[in-house]
């Protein structure tokens, strides 16, 4: 084995300009495989529409419902070492209620009928969720013209940084009974579920989707680790 391996790095979630410096740092050759629609920034790593099929190793650092990218890059290079750097899901406190679920399918059975809904959970959601008995209110971080097309739902632009505050105003504005939203972990995307904790609402969370066995890392030290042992 070279003293050098390549790495692939699928990126997209926002711990990736992060990983990409860790990954710097090690005797590694990295490139960049850029998620579909994530937002792309310069981590000083050349991008690749693929992971190179002598890939030694593949770093994921995508969002942790991108089941897509991660299915891709394993079939591109089936023989290199996975690992991943992600967040550590959300975790209820005492008087929270909070009820977990593995699909959008089951998501959308749990709802009470007729509730008010805010959904963080992909426009992709969209159809499932126009299944529901009541009015659908989904987050979307970038602006759009795209009409929802199904009466009950509607869009609710807004772009990060969240805050607790701004977000117990939006939900008591929107008059909803209930949070839907993925279990993405990590700060950013907390607001939502600090303001219906604070509003009392409960909350119903997609667990996120398994991912391919392989190393879990957390910072450089893990990711210099892991690297050497290939």
């Amino acid at each position: 084995m070279s003293n050098a391996p390549l790495i692939a790095l699928l990126a997209g979630a926002r711990e990736t300009p992060e990983a990409a410096g860790w990954l710097a740092q090690t005797v590694a050759t990295g490139v960049v495989i850029w998620a579909r629609g994530a937002d792309r920034v310069d981590v000083g790593l050349p991008e690749r529409d693929a992971v190179p099929k002598d890939a030694a190793g593949i770093l994921d650092v995508t969002h942790a419902f991108d089941t897509t990218t991660r299915s891709h890059a394993r079939t591109e290079a089936p023989g290199a070492s996975y690992a991943r750097i992600s967040r550590a899901p959300w975790v209820a406190q005492a008087g929270d209620q909070w009820t977990h679920v593995d699909t959008i399918e089951a998501a959308v059975d749990a709802l009470p009928s007729g509730a008010r809904v805010f959904a963080a959970t992909g426009r992709a959601s969209l159809p499932i969720l126009a299944t529901h008995d009541g009015p659908v209110f989904l987050r979307q971080l970038r602006h759009h013209d795209h009409p929802p097309g199904y009466q009950n739902c509607a869009y609710v632009f807004g772009a990060a940084p969240f805050d607790a505050e701004g977000e117990a105003d939006l939900l008591t504005r929107l008059r909803i009974d209930v949070v839907l939203a993925r279990n993405i972990g990590g700060a950013g995307s907390f607001p939502k579920l600090a303001a219906a904790r604070r509003l009392g609402l409960p909350v119903v969370l997609l667990r996120p989707p398994p991912v391919p066995a392989g190393a879990q890392l957390h910072d450089a030290q893990d990711v210099s680790d892991w690297v050497n042992s290939l």
